[in-house]
């Protein structure tokens, strides 16, 4: 496993690979979430790089940029055991050395859920995938679906931009308590990660009322709500019932949809989410 940490180092060993790349974006303190992206990826290309990067641009005021977990040591260990072919360690001061030409993808989509609470989110989010995209050149990159409206603006991104690039998703990896896995779960004890879980079992809720034909939006958030409320420790931070393909708020449910919300649990935050499809 080679360890690139420039990207004169990066361009260069992707000018010698051979075959198809995916490329695999993170921020580091990985876990199993990450390692099926890195096995999709295995299994679809002839090689695999991993970026670790803890991405300034994309935290706002009183976000947790200086406390995020940095686990480089069990991370490199981690890849090395997935037998990839490179990782790429770039550093803030070379990747953003003329702030005043930043490029960042704008789409509506930017502008719903996760962008209402982090207007400045999705801007760092493009601008960091776009220079990655950039200088490793892959073939293929692999988004997981806990992040779902992410992995929909940056397939926008890359279809807008007509870039040559196969998006390929992974699905939400889960604790045997249901709990999407997170790298800032590790802000939580095991009994918090417990607690947290019924955050899952709310959405879960929500799918057994659909399931039933219940499909007006408004009673599904409310039931929703009431379960997340019984607990006393957590504050919603919006729970959505919106159209997977615009991402605005449905009153029925008679199509695909994007069930997700994010939730404050001893001030961390945590997101979930599902996709209903009628069909």
């Amino acid at each position: 496993m080679k360890i690139l940490r420039s990207i004169k180092e990066c361009k260069e060993w992707r000018d010698y690979a051979d075959g198809s790349v995916g490329f695999v974006p993170t921020m580091g303190a990985l876990h199993r979430g990450h390692v099926s992206l890195v096995k999709i990826s295995k299994n679809n290309c002839d090689k695999t790089i991993v970026s670790i990067f803890i991405n300034p641009a994309q935290f706002g005021p009183g976000e947790d940029l200086e406390s995020y977990p940095k686990t480089i040591d069990k991370d490199l260990t981690c890849l090395k055991q997935e037998n990839i072919d490179a990782v790429f360690l770039p550093n803030a001061n070379e990747l953003y050395n003329n702030k005043k030409d930043e490029y960042f993808f704008k789409t509506p989509l930017s502008k719903k859920l996760e962008g209402v609470a982090r207007p400045h989110f999705f801007k760092g989010v493009t601008m960091i995938v776009s220079k990655l995209f950039e200088i490793v050149r892959p073939s293929h990159t692999i988004f997981g679906q806990k992040d779902a409206q992410q992995f929909l603006i940056i397939s926008q991104m890359i279809k807008h931009n007509r870039l040559p690039v196969t998006m390929l998703s992974g699905k939400t990896i889960r604790d045997n308590n249901g709990l999407a896995l997170s790298s800032r779960n590790s802000y939580l004890s095991k009994e918090e990660q417990f607690t947290a879980s019924n955050i899952y079992k709310g959405l879960m809720q929500i799918k057994k009322m659909l399931k039933n034909k219940t499909i007006n939006a408004e009673e599904l958030k409310n039931a929703f709500s009431s379960f997340i409320d019984s607990f006393g420790v957590f504050e919603i931070d919006y729970i959505s019932i919106a159209s997977l393909d615009t991402l605005e708020e449905v009153d029925l449910v008679n199509t695909k949809a994007l069930i997700s919300t994010a939730i404050y649990f001893k001030d961390v935050r945590l997101i979930d989410n599902f996709i209903y499809s009628s069909t």
